[in-house]
């Protein structure tokens, strides 16, 4: 039995972590469009080696569908497939492509921007040398990192 100081309140437990993870429709929609631009983006460097006649297309369009496709790829990766945990300590952003851990008191200012037709994104400055970090709202219950940020901690209601 431990003893209380009377008059002290006793100590918080901790409370167990919140984990965000992506929606299904975010995940389907970049990984079939990365799928599809790197297809077309292959099939017309394919297509280029053989065709003696030029197509309506210019040249430079299947190294722009590759690069787009890439880039969608990347964004399943690195935010789709990845995961915000949430504790008393911080939030971390956990996937294939490596985990950043940020804590409460580390971040410095935070802002939502909205962008037309898609997902809104969070911009967090945080530690000592104001690094930024991006992450866009694609995950269950993003609204919980945005009122976490708010009150500086684990969100409380």
């Amino acid at each position: 039995m431990s003893a209380v100081p009377y008059g002290a309140p006793p100590p918080a437990p901790s409370l167990p972590a919140l984990v965000l993870r992506c929606r299904t429709i975010w995940l389907v929609a970049y990984a079939s469009a990365s799928f599809a631009l790197l297809a077309l983006g292959t099939a017309g460097l394919e297509g280029r080696a053989f065709d003696p006649i030029p197509s309506w297309a210019p040249a430079w369009t299947p190294l722009l569908l590759l690069l787009l496709g890439g880039g969608c790829a990347y964004f399943v990766a690195r935010y789709a497939l990845a995961r915000i945990v949430m504790d008393d300590r911080g939030f971390r952003l956990d996937g294939p492509l490596g985990c950043l851990q940020v804590a409460w008191p580390d971040v410095i200012r935070w802002e939502r921007h909205a962008h037309r037709g898609g997902p809104a994104t969070l911009r967090v400055v945080y530690g000592p040398t104001r690094r930024r970090l991006s992450i866009p709202l694609v995950y269950e219950d993003a609204h919980l990192l945005e009122v976490g940020l708010a009150q500086r901690g684990f969100p409380r209601f």
